[in-house]
């Protein structure tokens, strides 16, 4: 049910927030949180309470409703803003090759492997037998999504929201939208989230408390789900879990995820998982002028990327996460992608010409190398030898004697003209840890308690990617414990 409850109903439900009239401290399971004073403007009941917008916020809400609760979706920003960093998001979905046993168990251990062994395996297991469901529940809501396409080398299958990179997760979260208004769900805006509310008496979390601009309101529901997304634009959450100067990567997403998922849900005992370091976060090399949308992740696993000096640095072929990484230790922190007609003609080629002409984002198109060094400024003579030494060591798609060693995907550059895309800069797109939960998408206190009351979903999750993950990874994330979220939700309503 929804509607608005007066002073008395607030105190019959005991809320562990202090007094909640008045001047209260709220102290929420032992964690000091904030001063209020004053009563709040109103409140609010709902079945199911969603915080946030984005892909999982929004599969979350439609789930929620689906499966018979009454569902309002909060979000801090106004609604022209909707969506989060989905909404500027690639559009990938990462999926198993096949709806088989041995195609999930293939994309398990890919996942597995590119975290380095740190992912949970339930959690993994939980993403490949759930995602082409989910996907399929998608279209079925009128989602338009491409035709699969293999992600070499891994062994898993990309499905890319139309029409294309970067220009489809908008369209799709407007036919969410759209869906979610047909079932009947409330979508409040500019309502931040300030801190969960927990029964004093079962501590059961039972709603959040919220500013807007009309003052505060209280959110009650027997539900919540938290789809707040990451802290990649938090400063402070950044220097302490991953490093002293990781506030100084440009942030390519939605610059207001400041981590309020975590804040509110580590003041109610909620454990997180896999935050600290270097491996904590989602970093691509990217365009500074288009951050966003500027990333050419579809070309550059086949070509080669260059430095300052001249020289390639790392396996292109281990995907764009590693690439993003390795330019931070890149002299200047800037890099090229460099490549010939050949490829410039193939389909991962033409995919990032596209891209970067749609978003009027240039690429350098010249007749020799020595010219192309002049363009991205590298030594000439360093750029030749760099590019000689490696077409010399390609053989049947590999560069094993290259200096690095390129494992796969190796194409060599010698057909003219030749292109570059530069400058390339570190951009921090998400953040890899976050909090910790189970198969049913409950957040967990540390010790792997459930906290009655509270699912989370999407960014804020952690355990699904360490060090790097697979390009489409984290939107399959989304959706699928977007729609496990709302639906045990709706259950527990």
């Amino acid at each position: 049910m929804s509607g608005t409850i007066g002073r008395r109903e607030f105190i019959k439900y005991g809320v562990l927030a202090g007094a909640a009239f008045g001047a209260s401290r709220f102290s929420v399971m032992g964690a000091s949180a904030a001063e209020f004073v004053g009563s709040p403007q109103r409140s609010e009941i709902f079945d199911v309470i969603v915080i946030g917008s984005g892909m999982a916020g929004m599969a979350a809400a439609i789930s929620a409703a689906e499966n018979g609760a009454k569902v309002v979706l909060l979000d801090k920003q106004q609604q022209a803003l909707a969506g989060g960093s989905s909404a500027l998001a690639l559009g990938g979905f990462s999926m198993p090759e096949a709806d088989t046993a041995e195609a999930r168990q293939l994309f398990v251990d890919e996942y597995i492997k590119k975290s380095g062994g740190r992912a949970d395996r339930a959690l993994i297991q939980f993403l490949a037998e759930n995602v082409t469901l989910d996907i399929e529940w998608l279209i079925g809501r009128g989602a338009n999504l491409m035709e699969a396409t293999p992600a070499h080398p891994y062994r898993t299958v990309t499905r890319l929201a139309a029409p294309g990179s970067f220009r489809g997760m908008p369209s799709l979260l407007a036919v969410m939208h759209t869906e979610a208004k047909k079932l009947g769900v409330a979508e409040v805006y500019r309502a931040k989230a300030k801190v969960l509310l927990v029964d004093a008496a079962t501590g059961r979390v039972v709603g959040l408390r919220a500013s807007t601009p009309s003052g505060l309101v209280d959110y009650r529901a027997k539900a919540t789900v938290l789809a707040t997304g990451g802290y990649a634009a938090n400063p402070k959450m950044l220097e302490q879990w991953v490093g002293p100067n990781a506030d100084e990567s440009i942030v390519r997403g939605a610059k207001w995820l400041t981590g309020d998922g975590f804040r509110m849900a580590e003041e109610i005992g909620a454990g997180a998982i896999q935050m600290g370091g270097l491996d904590s976060i989602h970093v691509a090399g990217v365009s500074p002028k288009n951050p966003a949308s500027g990333q050419p992740g579809a070309v550059l696993s086949h070509v080669i990327g260059i430095n300052k000096l001249g020289q390639r640095f790392i396996d292109e072929s281990l995907g764009y996460v590693s690439f993003g990484k390795a330019i931070i230790e890149q002299p200047g922190a800037e890099v090229a992608l460099v490549f010939d007609q050949a490829m410039a003609e193939a389909t991962p080629g033409k995919s990032v010409i596209d891209q970067y002409t749609h978003f009027k984002l240039d690429i350098i198109k010249v007749d020799t190398l020595e010219e192309l060094a002049g363009r991205i400024g590298c030594p000439a003579s360093a750029l030749v030898e760099t590019v000689t030494k490696f077409n010399s060591a390609v053989r049947d798609g590999k560069a094993p004697t290259a200096t690095p060693p390129k494992a796969a995907l190796a194409n060599k550059v010698e057909r003219a003209p030749f292109y570059a895309i530069y400058p390339l800069k570190p951009g921090l797109t998400q953040t890899f840890g976050g909090l910790r939960i189970n198969t049913g998408c409950q957040v967990l206190e540390a010790d792997g308690t459930p906290i009655r009351g509270l699912y989370a979903a999407g960014e804020v999750t952690g355990g699904f990617f360490s060090i790097d993950y697979i390009g489409g990874g984290s939107l399959s994330r989304c959706v699928v414990t977007g729609r496990a979220a709302g639906k045990n939700a709706a259950k527990e309503a």
